[in-house]
């Protein structure tokens, strides 16, 4: 059996541990650390995407147009994953992707690592175990009461009895009785 690499399990242990990774900014001298997604993070990177959509026509097909929309795009969410946390985002933010957009000239190609490290940052494997974990607790999803639940279950049954003897090319005649169809539909498959 071959072990993972030491680079996978540094990145690995980095994950679990949620320590920061300094990500380099392509063709600068500048490195960021990015640590674990926050959830106020995820609230802005949802509003993001929510207003760019609003923008975007319904018919669009072209690359071109949507780059057009929303040049900047790439860069607000490099910096949502920079800033990641509330008075952060909120103090920082609207500068931080001005001055990366608009006065450093950064481009899509450049903010691609950062995106890909915050996506890694992401914490999906807790929040799932979680919704898994609290599913049941709703109050708002309909659950049968016991009387419900045996009838559904004994409908159940019985519709699986009938079909299985109405589905059964070899069936006898008292089989045929037994299950409630009568002498005439036994001959019918008989004849068959």
């Amino acid at each position: 059996m071959k072990q993972p690499d030491k680079k996978a399990r540094k990145e690995y242990m980095e994950i679990v541990t949620d320590a920061p990774t300094e990500v380099a900014i392509p063709g600068t001298r500048r490195t960021v650390k990015i640590r674990g997604v926050k959830p106020y993070t995820l609230e802005r990177l949802t509003a993001l995407w929510l207003e760019r959509e609003m923008k975007m026509p319904s018919d669009s097909s072209e690359t071109l147009k949507d780059m057009s929309i929303e040049p900047y795009f790439s860069v607000k969410e490099a910096a949502l994953f920079v800033l990641n946390g509330y008075w952060r985002i909120r103090l920082f933010y609207p500068f931080l992707w001005r001055w990366w957009g608009k006065i450093k000239g950064y481009t899509e190609s450049q903010m691609t690592p950062i995106i890909r490290e915050g996506k890694k940052k992401l914490q999906l494997r807790a929040h799932w175990r979680n919704m898994a974990y609290s599913t049941d607790m709703r109050t708002d999803w309909m659950r049968m009461t016991a009387k419900e639940a045996e009838q559904y279950r004994a409908e159940q049954l019985s519709e699986a009895k009938q079909l299985s003897s109405v589905i059964s090319p070899l069936m006898g005649k008292q089989d045929a009785s037994s299950s409630g169809l009568s002498a005439s539909a036994t001959g019918a498959t008989d004849a068959s």
